[in-house]
């Protein structure tokens, strides 16, 4: 099944991506997860928390501990931070927190492989010389992959 956006829903996919992605770098998970980061600075005690979510103490260290090792769901989460008057907030950002920049990796990749075999063929027929670069070709169709966005952009 391909999901198809229009363009304008796109950009304004792309622009929300974008904006977590400039302000991530301030959610970086602490050491001890945010459970106890939040309870530690509003000052609730794990009795109280626990009193609120309507479960035992333990078993709010269990979520505690969770958390810390990556196996709590968000809904169990966002339970949590309710409790604690919070909200939970996530996000899916690119790893340099630009989409754009993202985009246009994945297109100098296929435009590289497009390249390299029309390369090898152009070779066969000795007619390589009248090619601009490889680099500057490699880019003007990662550019036209980008606008394209053919289907098979992830393959």
């Amino acid at each position: 099944m391909t999901i198809s956006l229009k363009s304008s829903d796109q950009k304004l996919a792309k622009r929300t991506i974008n904006a977590a992605g400039k302000v991530s770098s301030y959610f970086e998970r602490p050491l001890e997860g945010w459970i106890r980061a939040f309870q530690f600075a509003i000052g609730l005690r794990v009795v109280d928390l626990a009193t609120r979510l309507g479960i035992s103490s333990n078993s709010v260290y269990v979520a505690i501990k969770n958390e810390q090792s990556g196996r709590i769901t968000l809904n169990q989460l966002s339970k949590v931070a309710e409790a604690m008057g919070g909200k939970l907030v996530y996000a899916i950002i690119p790893k340099d927190g630009n989409v754009e920049r993202m985009l246009l990796e994945q297109a100098r990749k296929k435009a590289t492989k497009i390249i390299r075999r029309s390369d090898a063929l152009m070779a066969l027929d000795d007619q390589t010389e009248k090619w601009p670069k490889p680099e500057e070709l490699i880019e003007e169709l990662a550019h036209e992959i980008v606008e394209e966005m053919p289907r098979n952009f992830w393959d």
